[in-house]
């Protein structure tokens, strides 16, 4: 699998809807923008501004606008003196998100022991099957995204996967362009099955304890790569 590839099956997988409420063409604009964000088309600190973008994908300024403002509302983007920017952080910035993350994630996984279903549970194995069948950095990466997507579908809890994927979303504005290289698939599948121990055992505590494992150790790889970076 390519990186093109991948960052195409990511955008895919992203439990992502158009803003409620919005029209056609904001909500036409809205996604497109947010694709090209995320794709890293517009590198992190890039300014936005809607004369150009309006241009650039032929469309009105009004829906572009509104597109915008939705984005930054998305944390993707920041109000710059002159419209907006890419959002730019720190290391602190990720270290941050991902102490939300943690908190929620390892409870959607405690969620998930108690109300997972055959069917979420299908899923999950069958993702975790090519998780570890996997044979290229790209297809782990995805793999992994989707299986932790899976995790949170099977918490049966809208409001934390909502939260959620703001939260992976704006992670992935920190990768500039296609996610960085996840290393250590053997061990990543080894963690990903003792949460799926956890969830048949339905077994909530040992479930919140592998998610929480297993992303704390995510956590510290981004900081050894901020380190060395």
């Amino acid at each position: 699998m390519t990186e093109q590839d991948a960052t195409a099956e990511l955008e895919s997988s992203l439990l992502v809807e158009p803003p409620t409420g919005r029209d056609d063409q904001t909500s036409k604009q809205y996604l497109r923008l947010r694709s090209d964000i995320l794709a890293g088309k517009f590198p992190r600190g890039a300014a936005l501004h809607e004369t150009q973008l309006s241009e650039t994908y032929g469309a009105s300024r009004t829906p572009i606008r509104e597109a915008l403002n939705w984005l930054a509302h998305d944390g993707l983007l920041e109000r710059a003196s002159r419209g907006f920017r890419v959002r730019s952080g720190t290391p602190e910035d990720v270290i941050e998100i991902y102490a939300a993350r943690v908190a929620l994630e390892s409870e959607a996984a405690g969620a998930a022991a108690i109300r997972h279903t055959d069917l979420d549970m299908a899923r999950l194995e069958r993702l975790h099957d090519s998780c570890c069948s996997a044979t290229d950095d790209a297809a782990v990466r995805v793999g992994n995204f989707r299986f932790h997507e899976a995790l949170w579908q099977a918490a049966h809890n809208a409001t934390i996967t909502a939260l959620l994927v703001r939260l992976t979303t704006q992670l992935r504005i920190y990768d500039s362009g296609p996610p960085s290289n996840y290393g250590e698939p053997d061990l990543l599948n080894r963690e990903h099955a003792q949460i799926l121990d956890a969830l048949r055992a339905r077994n909530e505590t040992a479930a919140r304890e592998h998610m929480r494992a297993h992303l704390e150790r995510s956590r510290e790889q981004r900081i050894r790569l901020f380190a060395r970076g």
